[in-house]
């Protein structure tokens, strides 16, 4: 019992650290105000492609890489796809609700 309040611990100390809640959805955010902040969103089912907000409010736009182009959400932008490295999907703001 122990062992398994350490590892639930463990989990919630990872997610708190850098903020990322997993999320299994195309991660095509709403395009709140700090999402349009940032502007760049991954596209967590195409790494090829990328979700764009610029205003508030309105629908985030699919935009695709260059070809052999990857999206790289550390960087916010499409590198050569042997660069390229898989990184944990996170829900964006607006999908945290």
């Amino acid at each position: 019992m122990k062992l398994i309040i350490f590892f639930a611990a463990l989990i919630a100390a990872v997610v708190a650290q850098n903020g990322c809640v997993r999320d299994d959805s195309d991660g095509r955010p709403a395009c709140n105000a700090a999402e349009v902040t940032q502007g760049r969103w991954r596209n967590n089912w195409d790494p090829t492609a990328y979700w764009v907000c610029t205003t508030a409010g309105t629908a985030a736009t699919l935009v695709r890489c260059p070809v052999e182009g990857m999206f790289d959400p550390i960087t916010l932008n499409c590198i050569n796809w042997f660069d390229w490295q898989w990184q944990p999907t996170c829900r964006p703001p607006s999908a945290l609700a």
